[in-house]
């Protein structure tokens, strides 16, 4: 009795050791998969998501082509997260990518149900000829592919043959029982998938499950949905930190697999949707799991199709406000939407160029301070505002542009044009700036020093410039400005050449070395063309 007793653990560890190596198979086979078909499509899906978003039905069915090529709707959903959060998608353009990443990400699952564990060695060798022997890359990744194919269904096998003995365990039967209950169904998938990250691992498991009789399909319904709540983890996840619309764009995600779980729950009280699905699926227990999770995906996404611009807008309700960064990328005095009159349409325009040199502004007095000392945080807010200002010359040209269609006199069509002008050197500015903090960022890594000369007739040069920054539309009167300007771009200009003879001779001295004196040359070029451009500036404004 004892060792029949010894021999059934034994048994019993042996059954889990195989499922674990199964799960691990199955696991490894798909991500080889995906992949591989990855690496097969290159750049090109990040573009086809990128691109072909401007029509909702086409977004749809580029979410499903994407996530069926590499297997994977939160590698997908991840990508469009990041789309957003860089702004190259908004969240309204990713609503069809990500309802259509829900029905691609079930294609594992019908592959799974093929059934063909048998041929899973040949795929494997197969896929491990063209691997090995081709010289192509691209043949290379489709026999990883091919490779990871197989092993996903061996993986299957596996996990399927250690789950056998569950079939003569009352208890695990009556535990499955117990998922009958919609909460605890739902529950249950969620939690799974949460911690697999991939609900096409998990519907592979329950699919292995399901083979051995040990699960119905009524019980194994609610699981499935909460797969397809658990799959949202990693958007969300991936969300974290980013700006308020990458969250916005997650969050649609959960929202949209919340709301057709709940309507599939609901129907399930009315309408025998596993007894449907059975009648379609030749009596194959996997195949029954597969057509049950894409029927649920296939109706969510027709049922919530006419209200995707609401599941926006709630996202929208549920994380509200703008981000520091959204707000400065987007117009604040010149509203597009408002057709005014010339004087008042050119009153915006003056408003707007003076916010853009308050960001010019800012950005070079940073970009002269890490010099002195660096900081990698302001360095990175350089750049982040050199996007800002690139964003709003853009902006306010394009608008001036199409304002010089309005009815004008002469001088108000000049003083359009001369805002252009000033609009176009802030942004000229901005580059020289930014070239400014690459300047001292070359120089911290490379450990370079200024003497205290060179920063004595840096500030010097500095000084002349800020006054000229904030005498830009001062107290000074127009005549008096535009003469202020012009002799203090005169006296940059002649000060920078006097302080380049001086630093030859240092160098020729030996004071400075030959790499500090090329960067101190280039801070040089860089403030003379900003001390033109606000000259030019200074002198149009009104």
């Amino acid at each position: 009795m004892k060792l029949k007793k010894d021999l059934g653990g034994l048994m019993s560890i042996n059954y889990f050791i195989e499922l674990l190596g199964g799960l691990a198979l199955f696991l490894y086979g798909m991500e080889m998969m995906s992949s591989g078909l990855e690496l097969v499509a290159g750049d090109k899906l990040r573009v086809v998501i990128e691109k072909m978003t401007s029509n909702f039905f086409k977004s749809i069915l580029v979410g499903a082509l994407v996530t069926a090529v590499i297997q994977s709707s939160s590698a997908t959903t991840v990508m469009v997260v990041g789309f957003v959060n860089a702004g190259l998608m908004t969240i309204y353009q990713s609503v069809g990518i990500i309802m259509g990443a829900n029905i691609g990400t079930t294609i594992t699952g019908q592959l799974v149900a093929l059934n063909i564990s048998t041929l899973a060695p040949i795929i494997a060798f197969v896929g491990f000829l063209l691997n090995t022997f081709s010289k192509s890359k691209k043949k290379k990744y489709i026999g990883q592919s091919i490779i990871g194919l197989g092993f996903l269904f061996m993986g299957m096998q596996f996990m399927s043959d250690s789950m056998a003995p569950l079939r003569d365990y009352p208890g695990f039967a009556s535990l499955m029982t117990k998922f009958d209950n919609p909460i605890l169904g739902v529950l249950a998938g969620t939690g799974i998938t949460a911690l697999l990250q991939s609900s096409s691992a998990s519907l592979g498991i329950l699919q292995a499950v399901a083979n051995q009789g040990v699960i119905s399909l009524h019980s194994a319904m609610y699981i499935i949905l909460g797969f397809n709540i658990g799959t949202c983890v990693t958007s969300v996840l991936s969300s974290v930190g980013s700006s308020k619309n990458a969250r916005r764009t997650a969050l649609v995600h959960v929202l949209f697999n919340i709301i057709g779980t709940i309507i599939f729950v609901c129907a399930s009280f009315v309408i025998p949707i596993d007894k449907i699905v059975i009648r379609f699926s030749r009596n194959l227990p996997a195949a029954e799991i597969a057509n049950l999770h894409t029927l649920f995906n296939i109706v969510t996404t027709i049922l919530l199709i006419p209200f995707s611009k609401k599941l926006a807008d709630l996202s929208f309700k549920i994380i509200p406000g703008i981000d520091k960064e959204q707000e400065e990328m987007s117009l604040k005095y010149i509203n597009l939407n408002v057709v005014k009159d010339a004087p008042a349409t050119f009153t915006d325009v003056k408003a707007e160029v003076r916010r853009l040199l308050d960001v010019v502004t800012m950005n070079y007095e940073h970009s002269v301070e890490l010099l002195k000392e660096f900081d990698e945080e302001k360095y990175e807010e350089v750049f982040r505002r050199e996007k800002v200002i690139n964003y709003l010359n853009k902006q306010i040209s394009a608008f001036i542009i199409d304002s010089l269609g309005l009815s004008m006199n002469e001088q108000t069509s000049a003083n359009f044009a001369n805002y252009l002008r000033i609009s176009r050197d802030m942004e000229r500015i901005g580059d020289h700036s930014k070239n400014i903090a690459e300047v001292a960022k070359l120089k911290n890594d490379e450990g370079l020093l200024f003497t205290d000369v060179t920063f004595d007739e840096l500030r010097e040069i500095n000084a002349i410039i800020d006054k000229m920054f904030h005498s830009y539309d001062g107290d000074m009167e127009k005549d008096e400005r535009v003469l202020f300007m012009r002799q203090s771009n005169e006296l940059v200009q002649k000060e920078a050449s006097a302080f380049r003879n001086n630093h030859m001779i240092r160098m020729r001295e030996k004071i400075c070395n030959p790499e500090s004196g090329l960067l101190y040359e280039k801070t040089l070029a860089a403030m003379e063309r900003i001390s033109s451009y606000i000259s030019n500036a200074g002198k149009l404004s009104m």
